[in-house]
């Protein structure tokens, strides 16, 4: 020890940078899952664009296919 009763090795440092490097270690796991996910689970430019395109085409069929009634329905309030 030295004069002032400490150690001579400082250990702090050290468990500064085993916390670090454990941290950078579980952020790279998790990039790594998230880029399987990404693969996985994920659908390119092309596939999201003919997806919304055919979603338009069938809600635009499908307004164009609507009946519009004669006369309006009578009211269901019940103050009249």
């Amino acid at each position: 020890m030295d004069s002032k009763g400490k150690n001579i090795v400082d250990f702090g440092s050290a468990r500064k940078n085993l916390k670090n490097k454990k941290k950078a270690d579980l952020r790279a796991a998790k990039e790594k899952q998230a880029e399987e996910n990404r693969v996985k689970f994920g659908r390119t430019k092309a596939e999201k664009s003919r997806d919304k395109q055919t979603k338009a085409h069938k809600q635009k069929r499908h307004d164009g296919n609507k009946v519009e009634p004669l006369f309006p329905a009578p009211s269901q309030d019940p103050k009249e």
